[in-house]
């Protein structure tokens, strides 16, 4: 079973990095974390982003300016999938009203 929250030192140690490093990236990319006290609580999807932080930063070679770039350009794909989606399922559901009414 997955836990729903980590604390800073275990996302540390999973991304093999300093916790000031996570407290860095959490200050310059305007990252949200739960808070419990002083206490971080990282979600999963957290995790996620900072290891998508980290790999294109640390090992990428891009700057942080780039890696916003890249991670600003994803989350606009993620938007137009969405709304994609839900187009999709609005013309789905019409179709499908339209069958039962025939």
């Amino acid at each position: 079973m997955t836990k729903l929250y980590y604390s800073t030192s275990e996302v540390a140690e999973m991304l093999d990095v300093n916790v000031s490093r996570i407290r860095f990236y959490e200050k310059k990319f305007n990252l949200r974390f739960k808070r419990n006290g002083q206490d971080r609580q990282i979600t999963q999807k957290d995790i996620d982003i900072l290891r998508d932080i980290i790999l294109n930063a640390d090992k990428g070679g891009l700057t942080l300016k780039g890696v916003k770039r890249k991670i600003s350009k994803k989350s606009d794909e993620n938007k137009t999938k969405n709304a994609l989606r839900a187009k999709l399922l609005t013309i789905r559901a019409f179709l499908v009203q339209t069958l039962e009414d025939v």
